[in-house]
């Protein structure tokens, strides 16, 4: 069999929990397929919906926003357009599902008939069935042996949303708590520290605040005048904490905000306060985290921020971490910041330049994510002082993580015109070289990865997802075998893919 009988459909990349897309940038959702091909001028198999709207292989069905825990049907009709009689081969299902959200996807009835001359169509039918907030994206594969189409794959893109209710945001300046957080104080022994906290409905209904109260060992330390009232929606209320130290010592308490939020029903932040006699400096750590929200980290634990996804190789934006200075004297700064925990080696920081820093005066530092290899990494970010916490030993921890990353390839092309290639000891191979093109399995730089083969169904599949570790122009090619052709055919044409970052 010669290159010829291979026409590739397209090739594209597929981000994980994303849409795909051809130059595979951004590493964000909402992204386009591109085909090298546009298979929409190709004659033979699609799909379209109730309303008529043709989606040609490699397009995607956007199934719109559907509630949590809800369902939304959609009757999807199984096309043929060409001049030829189309065989649905997939097995045991003419239609099947993938990607990484596909759980929430359900596909409740399969085409009726898997033959379809050239005008005929069968209808199938899909849900979907959001079991959480935000975009779901998969994918729906049909087998067959189109000699133009060959495998036809359909993304999906639909969203969950939460039915609407109140939703409680607390917040201090420009810091935003989560649940079980904690803000710190330091007053001189009898004097009084303040802070203003900030409560928001960012939710759809009234939120009611029923109750504000102190708990904790030293409660009676501490004060607040948080009154019972009803938020309206996106609206704020404020109240006031107050310290009040009577001796130099460590303070700690809680404070609960109760409320008719679904989700959070007592919202609970931790107290800690610092009585101090005469001068001493208080540390203040904050960062921006991955929803770019403000998190005090002064000496709370629990806190995180995500590099995502970058080749092996490449280094990441840098994450800066700030260090303020709140209190009456000078601040330690001698000691290094660390890094421990499982792969302290895959991350770099650079240093503050101070290493004293005077009442109000703040400084920094940054951290990077530089992987060696694919597959998840973490580590732990400690910094620590002699007298941050008014004239005490500090230490502030940041839990950073990010993945070597990698960017999948799905392949598909056209059917062999050589029948032993669909029986015994049939199958395909894909191969990809990065950055020139090729024309032997074995010139330098050519991967090939394990043959598609031959399983028993009418046809062996004619799809493959490959996947790279690092940016660059990849070129692809595919080769068939046979029981009497154990060589191979030559090579089809070669086809590329630009991968700019990785998927996952």
């Amino acid at each position: 069999m010669g290159s010829g009988y291979y026409r590739f459909i397209f090739i594209l990349s597929v981000l994980a929990g994303f849409l795909p897309q051809l130059n595979c940038g951004g590493g964000g959702g909402g992204m386009k397929l591109f085909p090298i091909f546009p298979s929409s001028g190709i004659t033979g198999l699609h799909v379209s919906d109730s309303a008529g709207n043709r989606y040609s292989s490699g397009s995607t069905l956007s199934l719109g926003s559907v509630l949590i825990s809800s369902s939304s049907s959609n009757t999807l009709k199984i096309e043929n357009n060409g001049n030829f009689t189309v065989t649905l081969t997939g097995n045991p299902d003419a239609v099947s599902k993938g990607g990484i959200h596909s759980s929430q996807y359900v596909i409740n009835s399969q085409p009726s008939s898997t033959s379809l001359a050239d005008g005929d169509s069968s209808s199938f039918q899909i849900s979907f069935q959001p079991s959480s907030a935000g975009v779901k994206a998969a994918y729906l594969i049909i087998n067959s042996d189109d000699p133009n189409i060959g495998t036809y794959i359909l993304y999906l893109k639909g969203t969950g949303t939460e039915a609407p209710a109140p939703a409680i945001q607390v917040s201090e300046d420009s810091f935003n708590f989560i649940p079980n957080s904690q803000t710190n104080f330091y007053a001189a022994s009898g004097g009084t520290s303040s802070k203003t906290i900030t409560v928001k409905n960012s939710g759809e209904q009234d939120l009611v605040i029923s109750n504000i109260s102190l708990s904790g060992p030293d409660a009676s330390s501490f004060s607040e005048n948080g009154i019972p009232v009803t938020i309206s929606p996106k609206k704020t209320y404020t109240f006031t904490i107050s310290f009040n130290p009577s001796s130099a010592s460590t303070f700690s308490a809680s404070i609960s905000i109760d409320s008719n939020d679904p989700n959070t029903a007592s919202y609970v932040i931790g107290l800690s306060g610092v009585g101090t006699s005469g001068n001493a400096p208080q540390i203040s750590v904050f960062y921006s985290d991955n929803n770019n929200i403000s998190r005090d980290i002064t000496s709370s634990t629990g806190f995180s921020y995500s590099f995502g996804s970058v080749f092996p190789g490449e280094i990441s934006s840098s994450k800066t971490i700030t260090i303020r200075n709140l209190g009456s004297s000078n601040l330690d700064l001698t000691t290094p910041v660390s890094l421990s925990g499982t792969d302290p080696g895959e991350f770099t920081i650079t240093q503050p330049t101070s290493t004293s820093l005077a009442p109000n005066a703040s400084a920094t530092f940054l951290v990077k994510f530089s992987p060696t290899s694919v597959g998840s990494k973490s580590a732990t970010v400690t910094l620590s002082t002699s007298n941050g916490k008014g004239g005490n030993s500090s230490s502030s921890v940041l839990a950073v993580s990010g993945a070597g990353g990698r960017r999948d390839v799905i392949v598909t092309w056209a059917h062999s015109k050589e029948h032993a290639v669909h029986m015994a000891s049939g199958a395909y191979r894909v191969c990809y070289k990065k950055g020139s093109d090729f024309s032997a399995q074995g010139d330098s730089g050519v991967v090939c990865d394990a043959d598609v083969m031959y399983a028993g169904d009418p046809y062996t599949p004619n799809y493959k997802t490959i996947t790279v570790s690092s940016a660059g122009t990849w070129y692809i090619r595919v080769k068939s075998f046979s029981q009497f052709n154990a060589t191979g055919s030559a090579f089809s044409k070669s086809i590329q893919a630009t991968v700019s970052s990785p998927g996952y």
